[in-house]
């Protein structure tokens, strides 16, 4: 490992982070064409997220990991 951390060093760890910066992800998410297609879409996920959770059997005495304080 390096005791010192040079000029060298600093100068190729920022290219490389400037060369990461410049890479393109692929192709973005495709966004709705309307707020109402947004607003469809948004509830679809909900319900189906909603879906998932009630097949995940859970006890009646178990415990939330938290408190609420007033």
């Amino acid at each position: 490992m390096l005791d010192k951390v040079t000029r060298r060093v600093w100068g190729g760890a920022l290219l490389a982070m400037a060369a990461a910066a410049q890479t393109t992800p692929g192709p973005a998410p495709s966004a709705p064409a309307n707020a109402g297609e947004e607003l469809e879409a948004a509830r679809a996920q909900y319900h189906r997220a909603s879906e998932a959770l009630a097949k995940v059997p859970l006890p009646m005495d178990t415990e939330p990991a938290f408190h609420f304080t007033a």
